[in-house]
């Protein structure tokens, strides 16, 4: 199956659902679409299977029926290992072809920007590239509880929108994003982080708040955020500042057996 190259025919099918879509959007722009392998069904199907390789994993992403994406998925390629971002649905149609290896539930939540209650921003800074150092002190503060923030790179200070609350001088809270994609009108929420004997003291809440007005400012018309289904406090803190659950969705690692074990179902 030929890879699928026009922006415009990706966008039209994201589009139809771009709170789901979000990072994938994000994936259109320069710089991140070179990473990118798009395949859509033969019969034209509106369905996408995405292979992100900007990771030592490539990334696979899916929008559309379980039965379009089965059809894909057996001519997509065989990657011995792949890093999961789909719907529940798509599970089984994963399983007969790879070994999920490992699965986390997680929530997708966007943005209500009508509803946005900001929490007091008193003390948030902006964080940029000189921040960096500072910055990752705070994230390895989370290697012993295993929290410290998935997918944070360097390069988000330059790219994103980061917020981080200093006491004493030292930093103790920060957000950021993963994603800002103003050309797609999107952006992602992430690196979320507090220190761990600064907790239930509304920094997180004040970070992300601010985080979050920016990214208003700049007119994005979808803002989302991924949160584990298990952090029950996380999710209280953005439902207060205006965002909705959307939908239930895996990641997790995903290798591939020997043999797809009914190709072209």
């Amino acid at each position: 199956m030929p890879a699928l190259r026009d922006p415009a025919i990706i966008r039209s099918i994201l589009s139809t659902d771009r709170a789901w879509s979000v990072y994938a959007l994000g994936d259109l722009a320069p710089g991140f679409f070179e990473r990118c392998l798009w395949f859509q069904p033969r019969d034209g199907a509106p369905a996408l299977a995405l292979l992100f390789s900007g990771f030592s994993t490539p990334v696979l992403f899916t929008i559309g029926e379980p039965s379009a994406i089965a059809a894909m998925l057996d001519e997509v390629g065989c990657e011995p290992a792949l890093y999961l971002h789909v719907r529940p649905e798509i599970v089984p149609v994963l399983a007969t072809r790879y070994r999920i290896v490992e699965q986390k539930d997680m929530l997708r939540m966007v943005l209500d920007a009508p509803a946005f209650l900001p929490a007091p921003i008193e003390g948030a800074e902006r964080l940029g590239p000189a921040d960096i150092e500072e910055l990752a002190r705070l994230y390895d503060d989370g290697k012993e509880s295993r929290e410290v923030p998935d997918f944070f790179f360097p390069s988000m200070l330059d790219e994103g929108v980061f917020f981080g609350v200093r006491e004493a001088g030292e930093l103790v809270a920060a957000a950021g994003t993963h994603l800002v994609a103003p050309a797609e009108g999107v952006a992602a929420v992430g690196n979320v982080y507090t220190r761990r004997d600064r907790r239930s003291r509304g920094l997180a809440a004040r970070s992300a708040s601010a985080v979050v007005g920016e990214l208003l400012r700049m007119n994005l018309t979808t803002i989302a955020l991924n949160v584990s289904r298990k952090n029950d406090t996380a999710i209280r803190v953005y439902e207060r500042l205006g965002f909705l659950r959307y939908c239930d969705y895996y990641e997790g690692l995903a290798g591939r057996w020997a043999r797809p074990s009914h190709a072209g179902s």
